[in-house]
């Protein structure tokens, strides 16, 4: 579990020297959110993370023209049997016809660039005179096929090195053939995408090649090895739930998201109807369906690393798609993991002993967290009750981090963005260039 450090000495030097008004100002300005303050209505953060799963593009207002820009892939990944003609990376712009800010977006895991939280925030900052680019999450099937070198994602600082010059090309092409005029870059990143947010942060730094202004990283897991044991133990539910009831589960998930399908995304009352609606579900019964819905892409990631690096993990024959397919199903993010990735990230990190905890503990916050500390470009913002971090460990964060961090009481995994306060706080950060 990551550690946030502290540096003891400096903070000797510290007392020693600054009036004791000034350090209870200081103390103050890194306290956490209060609760007492905070009046984000939902307590339990399972029902809090429900709420995110109505956060889409607002189907009531008139739909933004969205261009799904391609981008080229790497070498010889567009004739792979079965994958052919696929092997372009495919992003989503929402342009203004002026010169204008760009914003990248990121989301979690095995997101794409056509629905979901990153659509509701492309809405939120088009409104505010921004292009908006969404980018497929890394561990996409798409991003693996046509950017990724390894063809097996999951290793987080290889996969922003990817990530990075995939982005690169995005601008080339926006400016060559879009015409886009962008007066500067900002990036938001939110769960998976706000870790891997935190690293490309510390690569611009060195590099410059694209000068990121701003940065915001929403709920990024602190401990990417904690949050993935958490899922898979909640995917591992299904056994117990059985298969009739696994199913009639989800059913009656998607039916309650999709009967808010074209309710206002800015209105409190939705978001009380909703939980109501969720409520006929039992904590047990919500850590199941969060599962599944951060698991749902992972048989396609499986299928497309094995038409790149054929392991052997799939035993169906590679002309039996579908079976295939139906194969890749079984897999736990552990068992990727354990069978694909590891052979392959540890040539990567020219670490031939490596294992899978040692390999992850590199793509997580801490050995990062000195280049992330004192970086004026870089915000995070968190909920101290986020099942997928250890409390504790927030906390430290939030005590390193300072005021470069906004860390709340409530609101889950990512489930208190549509609540004025936070939506607010995300619109404040890129108004002001650091």
């Amino acid at each position: 579990m990551m550690r946030a450090r502290r540096d003891g000495r400096r903070r000797q030097l510290v007392a020693l020297r600054v009036p004791p008004i000034l350090l209870t100002l200081v103390c103050l300005s890194w306290s956490p959110v209060r609760a007492e303050d905070y009046k984000y209505p939902y307590r339990d953060p399972y029902v809090a993370t429900s709420t995110a799963a109505i956060l889409n593009s607002d189907d009531l207002t008139p739909k933004l023209k969205r261009q799904i820009v391609h981008v080229p892939g790497l070498a010889g990944r567009d004739q792979l049997p079965a994958l052919e003609g696929r092997g372009e990376l495919k992003v989503t712009l929402y342009r203004q016809n002026r010169p204008a800010p760009l914003l990248f977006i990121l989301s979690g895991i095995g997101t794409n660039p056509y629905f979901g939280l990153a659509t509701y925030f492309a809405g939120l900052f088009h409104a505010e005179g921004s292009h908006i680019v969404i980018l497929p999450s890394p561990m996409s099937w798409n991003f693996a096929l046509a950017a990724s070198r390894s063809g097996a994602p999951g290793y987080v600082p290889e996969d922003v090195r990817d990530l990075y010059e995939a982005m690169q090309k995005t601008l080339d092409i926006l400016k060559a053939r879009y015409n886009v005029k962008i007066t500067r870059i900002n990036f938001l990143g939110a769960s998976l995408g706000a870790l891997e947010g935190a690293h490309l942060s510390v690569i611009d730094a060195q590099e410059r090649k694209i000068g990121i202004d701003t940065y915001l990283l929403i709920n990024p897991p602190l401990d990417l090895s904690y949050a993935l044991e958490k899922v898979d133990e909640w995917s591992a539910l299904q056994e117990k739930l059985g298969p009739s009831k696994s199913k009639g589960l989800l059913v009656k998930a998607l039916g309650i998201v999709e009967s808010f399908s074209k309710d206002k995304r800015d209105d409190p009352a939705v978001f009380a109807r909703f939980t109501k609606a969720f409520g006929v579900f039992t904590r047990e019964e919500l850590q199941f369906l969060i599962a599944e819905d951060l698991e749902i892409l992972l048989p396609e990631l499986v299928y497309v690393s094995q038409a790149i690096n054929d392991q052997g993990v799939l035993k169906t024959p590679k002309d039996q798609a579908r079976k295939r397919l139906e194969e890749a199903k079984g897999f736990l993010f552990k068992d990727y993991s354990e069978k694909i990735g590891v052979p392959l990230w540890r040539a990567q990190a020219a670490a031939p002993d490596a294992d899978l905890d040692s390999l992850t503990k590199r793509g997580s916050l801490a050995p990062i967290l000195d280049q992330i500390r004192g970086n004026a470009r870089v915000h995070i913002t968190h909920n101290a009750d986020d099942f997928l971090a250890d409390r504790k460990s927030l906390e430290e964060l939030k005590e390193t981090l300072g005021d470069q961090m906004k860390l709340y009481p409530y609101g889950g995994h990512l489930g208190n963005l549509w609540y004025p306060e936070n939506r607010e706080y995300v619109l404040r950060i890129f108004r002001t260039p650091p």
